[in-house]
């Protein structure tokens, strides 16, 4: 599992919560948010964020590792010299950056994704 595979979990498993009255989910209200002003109300990044904990939580330490290994700050360091409090700490900061430019339409590996099909 590498960053953008659980970016991707993360959006999928949120893409289940909606808010009361709400027809569309968090996630396609946060895309359309950042679609017509470039910015976003944290109203919708909140359960986002608050799922993102849920998962480190549940997630493995193989499975953290991968992930870090797979980001721009964990990139040639070595994750054994880490506190794995300290990884989650900078992985969850990491993973929401990714989340947001993927909310926002920034993400290039998504990009380039869509590109072959």
């Amino acid at each position: 599992m590498d960053y953008f595979d659980a970016v991707i979990e993360i959006l999928d498993k949120a893409s289940c919560i909606k808010f009361p009255g709400q027809r569309i989910n968090v996630v396609t209200a946060a895309r359309r948010e950042f679609g017509r002003s470039g910015a976003c109300d944290a109203k919708f990044i909140e359960p986002i964020e608050r799922l993102l904990k849920e998962c480190l939580r549940s997630w493995t330490p193989e499975q953290k590792r991968s992930i870090w290994e797979s980001t721009e700050a964990g990139a040639g360091l070595d994750f054994e010299d880490y506190d794995m409090d300290s990884i989650e700490m900078d992985l969850e900061g990491e993973l929401l950056f990714e989340l947001i430019e993927e909310l926002a339409g920034h993400n290039r590996k998504a990009d380039v994704g869509d590109a072959d099909k």
